[in-house]
């Protein structure tokens, strides 16, 4: 669905002032008041209501559960079987390399929460593209639905998947460049002409996403009134500042010692995706190889909330993009960053421009009395495999000075990883239809070179950086998918064992519904009693 209103001009050099923008919000509200929705003016209110268009149950992370994670069936349904699957019948998935690196990789960030999945399926219920019986025939309302319920579970993960996708992704990015008056305005604006969004929240290194559903003007604010999937049942608020183009979200995080966290920003802290934008179908951002000049890809995702990973990529000349539990710092130029919704052990995704080959990533952890974290990092570049290293990386403390080797350098003609000391880590390279694993222990360090006619030269080096044993691994495109594991047997030659990938049974791409469907209400026939009254003598 897609509005019916042209947006105001507010490009660079026509850019309003919060006053006039003040002035455009308000000449879209009413001089009606809103009992409902607490004090002030009605603006807009598209219906929802979180006693029953709400989820009963919260946000959660990552389930015990494989099948409440992302699986191979949720990448078939977003991008189609031929993208993430070799060629083959439709009812088995033979995965591709990089399609197992994603499903490590995304799964590991479902540990930050499901929140943009909950906001954009609540949205598709009220806009009606969804019906909550689908997922139990007697649920008569969203309210109703249930956690434990496998169908609802793929679903949530499903849109929480879609905020990776470029097309979905750009939008938001686009809508960053709003101040928050002018989201204001637009959602005002959007909300009257029957769209449904969610509404990306971003903090320090945090994010979030809830539903909004109504505006209203109170003194010299605007409140966007939103379902908050982290508090079902509850009508929350995003004020946001007429005077100074600001926003504030009090009590956004509750803490475990009880305390609650205000959130705030300005331009660029938060975002208005329409649910259009979501309707695919979608590209995937890591089933086709890299042209020769395409940006490197860093992903970094935390296995623990608890105890996230903080990403630092410096360049040779002392330009970084650093990651603290306190925000982000980008002083690379060409470089971006994108932080996914949810808690800091989310998904951060960093793009560093073709013409950057000499750069270094480290992950560090919070404080020294944490646990080292336990951290997913995969690097895409062009002309080599795809890097994936997991493990506790996160050994060096955010603040303190480092004595270790970077976890990766990245250089024009190779990448190397390097084991923490006393420590190990598990690395894989995707090429063609092969996967390598492999082991590093203690410092020692993999230098992985780029792919040349059909396979990849590896080296290992000691902690002291002295050649062990160099090797060729495979990197060719068949018609099977093959795993290799490479150790270092007693003699000091790298050694591999290979076996084929089996084939995974699967289902058939499920498309989404795009268009609003009329649904038959649950209805009960009661025979009503007939009754006679006589009048009175």
């Amino acid at each position: 669905m897609s509005a019916c209103f042209r947006n105001a001009d507010y490009s660079l050099n026509n850019a309003p002032s919060a006053s006039q923008l003040v002035a455009q919000v308000s000449s879209h509200c009413t001089d009606l008041s809103a009992p409902d929705l607490g004090d002030g003016t009605l603006c807009i209110d598209n219906g929802f209501r979180v006693s029953s268009d709400n989820f009963s149950f919260a946000n959660w992370g990552r389930s015990i559960r494989a099948d409440a994670n992302v699986t191979v069936q949720t990448l078939i349904d977003l991008f189609g079987h031929s993208a993430v699957c070799l060629d083959g019948p439709q009812d088995k998935c033979t995965l591709r390399p990089t399609t197992t690196q994603k499903l490590e990789e995304w799964n590991n960030a479902l540990a930050g929460g499901r929140c943009e999945g909950l906001a954009a399926l609540s949205t598709r219920f009220f806009l009606k593209l969804d019906d909550p019986r689908s997922f139990n025939s007697q649920a008569a309302k969203v309210a109703d639905l249930r956690q434990d319920n496998s169908s609802l579970e793929s679903a949530i993960v499903y849109w929480w998947a879609t905020q990776f996708l470029t097309e979905v992704s750009d939008r938001a990015a686009t809508s960053r460049g709003d101040s928050p008056l002018q989201i204001v305005d637009n959602l005002v604006q959007g909300l009257a002409n029957g769209v449904g969004y969610t509404l990306g929240l971003y903090y320090q290194s945090s994010g979030h996403s809830v539903t909004p559903f109504a505006v209203t003007h109170r003194n010299n604010t605007f409140v966007i009134h939103v379902y908050d999937n982290n508090f079902p049942g509850i009508r929350k608020e995003i004020i946001v500042d007429g005077s100074t183009n600001t926003w504030t979200y009090p009590a956004a995080r509750a803490q475990l010692d009880g305390r609650q966290t205000e959130w705030s920003g300005n331009t660029g802290s938060l975002e208005l995706t329409p649910m259009s934008s979501r309707k695919g179908p979608f590209t995937c951002p890591f089933c086709a190889t890299l042209p020769a000049q395409a940006n490197t890809v860093i992903t970094i995702a935390s296995r623990d909330s608890s105890a996230p990973g903080f990403a630092l990529v410096t360049t040779r000349d002392g330009k970084r993009i650093e990651v603290t539990p306190s925000g982000i710092t980008n002083t690379i130029s060409g470089a971006t960053y994108e932080l996914s919704k949810g808690s800091k052990a989310g998904l951060l995704t960093i793009r560093m421009p073709s013409e950057s080959s000499d750069f270094d990533i480290d992950i560090r952890r919070a404080s020294a009395v944490l646990p080292a974290a336990d951290v997913v990092v995969t690097v895409q570049r062009p002309t080599m495999p795809s890097i994936q290293v997991t493990g506790n990386l996160a050994h060096s403390v955010v603040g303190a000075a480092s004595t270790s080797t970077p976890l990766l350098k990245v250089r024009s003609d190779y990448t190397s990883v390097t084991a923490p000391k006393n420590n190990s880590l598990r690395v894989s390279l995707a090429a063609g239809t092969q996967l390598s694993r492999s082991e590093l222990t203690n410092s020692r360090t993999l230098l992985v070179k780029k792919i040349a006619q059909d396979s990849i030269e590896i080296a290992l080096k000691g902690a002291r950086g002295e050649d062990i044993a160099t090797t060729s691994l495979g990197a060719a495109s068949s018609t099977t998918v093959t795993e290799a594991t490479f150790y270092l047997d007693e003699t000091n030659t790298i050694v591999s064992t290979t076996a084929q990938v089996d084939a995974v049974p699967v289902e058939r791409q499920q498309r989404n519904n795009s268009t609003p469907q009329v649904f038959v209400p649950i209805t009960t026939t009661t025979v009503v009693t007939s009754i006679e009254i006589s009048a009175p003598d």
